[in-house]
C-alpha cells in the first residue's frame, strides 16, 4: 500500500470519528436540555346546560342517518331516535335541530365540543367514552349476533373460531369482536370496516359474500334478515349490549331532564310503539327499499346493464326484461315468492338450476337465467303469429307451460283459437280456477286470473318502456341478432 494511500485512509477515519463525537454531544446536549412547553392546546369543555339550551330555544341532537334512526323517506325525516328527541324537546319547550356527524363516533365528539347538546341513536353505537360523556340508563338492550349465508350453525363465540367477521370500526361491537379474538387465541379474523358503513351495508355484504359474516345487534340482525332473503342469524353470543344516548358531564340538568323523560317513555310505551314501527316491521323496511318505478330519464332501473347484455345475447328487446322484472319483483334481487321463486326475475329453483344460476340471489345470474328461460319459451310458441306469441310466452312464464297448454286446448273445445291470446286463450284462462272444469284437465287447477292481468300488466310495462309496438319485442331470428333495443 503507497503512503498516500494509507495517508488518505487515516485522514478519512479521522473524519468519521470526529463526526461521530460530535452527534454524541449533540445527543447529550439533547438529552440535559429542559423540554420546552407543550404546544398542544386542549379546548376547555363546553359549558352548555339546560338553563343556557332553553335561552336560545334550541335543542341540537346529533343524529347520524341509518334507516332506523334517523334518515328521511321521500323528502320527510323520520327515525326512532328522531321521533323520541322530537318528543323531548317538545316537553322541555324547545325547537329540535338536527345536528349530521360524518359517523356515530364524529357524534360524540360534536357532544364533547358542545357542537350538539345530544347524541341519540337507536342501535349499540360508538364505543363508549366514558370519561368524556355522561350516558343515560339503557333505552333497550339487544345481544351480540352475527349473519350471514351459513351463520345459523354458530351457536356460540367457539364456532367462529377459524372465521371472518366484518364489524365497524370504533362501534361497541367492534370492542367485542376484539375481546373474541382474544379469547380465541386470535383464530378469527376481523374485516373493520369504516364506521361510516350502516348495518344495511353490513348485511348486504354478508349477502353477496363480500365478507363471510358480519357482527351485528339482534334486532337489526333480524330486520336486515328479512329483508335478504339468504341471509340467517347466529345465536345470541354473548350479553346484550345497551342502545344510550348522550350528554356532556357538566350538562347535569340536561341530563337528568332527558333521562326523566326516557324513563316516561318507556312507562307509557311510547319506545316499544316507536320500536314495533322501525324496528320490528319489515313491510317498511322493504318499502322503504324499493326502487321507485321511472320511465323517463337515462335509466329504468339499476340493473340496466344486466338487461341490456341478456337481451342482446337472447335476441330481444331489453326494455321488455326490464318491465318483467319490475313486474316480477319491483327490481329487488333478494324477492322471495311465498312458493319460493327467487330475485330480479323470481326464478323457480328447478329453472335456476336448468338454467345456470347457481345464486339466483346474484342480480347477473338472475338475470341471464331468466332471460335464458323467457328464450326457450319463447322458441316453443315458434308456430304462433304477433303479438300472440310475446304473450303465450309470458302467460308460461307466469303459470308454467303445462297450466297453459291445459288452456289452450280448452280454447280449441269451446270453438276459440288455441294460437291467439287475447279474446281467445285469455278468455278461457279465468276457467282453470274452477274446481270442476280442473278435475278434467291434465295439470289441474291453476290461478288463471292472475295470468290474465300479469300479461297485460308486463305489456303495458313494456309498451310505456319502449314507446313501440309489442311486435318487436323479442325477435324470431337467430338469438343476438334481433331487434335488441337502443
Amino acid at each position: 500500500m503507497t503512503i498516500s494511500l494509507r495517508r488518505a485512509m487515516r485522514t478519512a477515519l479521522l473524519t468519521i470519528a470526529a463526526s461521530s463525537a460530535v452527534a454524541t454531544a449533540a445527543w447529550v446536549l439533547l438529552a440535559t436540555r429542559p423540554l420546552p412547553a407543550s404546544r398542544v392546546v386542549v379546548p376547555a369543555p363546553a359549558v352548555r346546560d339546560l338553563d343556557e339550551i332553553r335561552r336560545e330555544g334550541v335543542l341540537r341532537v346529533a343524529l347520524y342517518p341509518d334507516e332506523i334512526g334517523y334518515g328521511e323517506l321521500r323528502g320527510v325525516p323520520e327515525g326512532l331516535a328522531l321521533e323520541l328527541a322530537e318528543a323531548i324537546a317538545e316537553r322541555l319547550g324547545l325547537s329540535l335541530r338536527v345536528v349530521r356527524p360524518t359517523n356515530p363516533p364524529h357524534g360524540l365528539s360534536l357532544v364533547t365540543r358542545g357542537a350538539a347538546d345530544l347524541f341519540a341513536t337507536a342501535d349499540t353505537g360508538p364505543r363508549p367514552v366514558l370519561d368524556r360523556l355522561s350516558w343515560t340508563a339503557p333505552i333497550e338492550r339487544s345481544a351480540p349476533v352475527v349473519v350471514g349465508r351459513d351463520a345459523g350453525e354458530i351457536r356460540s363465540i367457539e364456532d367462529l373460531r377459524g372465521r371472518t367477521v366484518a364489524v365497524r370500526r370504533h362501534s361497541a361491537l367492534n370492542a367485542v369482536a376484539k375481546e373474541w379474538m382474544r379469547e380465541l387465541g386470535g383464530e378469527l379474523r376481523l374485516i373493520q370496516v369504516a364506521p361510516e358503513r350502516t348495518d344495511r351495508d353490513l348485511a348486504l355484504g354478508a349477502a353477496r359474500v363480500r365478507w363471510p359474516l358480519a357482527l351485528m345487534d339482534e334486532r337489526r340482525a333480524r330486520l336486515e334478515a328479512s329483508f335478504y332473503s339468504p341471509l340467517q342469524v347466529s345465536g345470541r353470543l354473548g350479553p346484550a349490549l345497551p342502545v344510550r344516548w348522550a350528554v356532556r358531564p357538566n350538562a347535569p340538568e340536561l341530563a337528568a331532564a332527558v333521562q326523566s323523560l326516557l324513563d316516561e317513555a318507556r312507562r307509557d310505551g311510547s319506545i316499544a310503539e316507536l320500536e314495533r314501527r322501525y324496528l320490528e316491521n319489515p313491510a317498511r323496511l322493504r318499502a322503504r327499499r324499493r326502487p321507485v318505478f321511472r320511465e323517463d330519464g337515462p335509466s329504468l332501473s339499476p340493473w340496466d346493464s344486466l338487461f341490456r347484455q341478456a337481451a342482446y345475447r337472447h335476441g330481444f328487446d331489453w326494455r321488455l326484461l326490464a318491465a318483467l322484472s319490475f313486474a316480477e319483483s319491483g327490481y329487488d334481487p333478494w324477492e322471495v315468492s311465498p312458493v319460493g321463486a327467487v330475485g330480479l326475475l323470481q326464478l323457480m329453483p328447478p329453472v335456476a338450476d336448468a338454467f345456470g344460476a347457481d345464486d339466483p340471489f346474484d342480480p347477473a345470474q338472475n338475470v341471464a337465467a331468466g332471460a335464458g328461460h323467457l328464450r326457450w319459451l319463447y322458441d316453443i310458441y315458434e308456430g304462433v303469429d304477433e303479438p300472440d306469441r310475446i304473450a303465450f310466452t309470458l302467460a308460461a312464464y307466469n303459470m308454467g307451460m303445462g297450466h297453459l297448454h291445459d288452456a289452450r286446448g280448452l280454447a280449441a273445445e269451446l270453438d276459440l283459437d288455441p294460437d291467439r291470446f287475447g279474446e281467445h286463450v285469455e278468455r278461457v284462462l279465468p276457467l282453470l280456477e274452477n274446481d270442476e272444469v280442473a278435475a278434467g284437465l291434465s295439470h289441474g287447477r291453476a290461478r288463471g286470473r292472475v295470468t290474465v292481468r300479469y300479461v297485460r300488466h308486463v305489456l303495458e310495462l313494456y309498451e310505456r318502456f319502449a314507446g313501440a309496438a309489442v311486435v318487436s319485442a323479442m325477435a324470431a331470428s337467430t338469438p343476438g341478432t334481433g331487434l335488441s333495443g337502443s
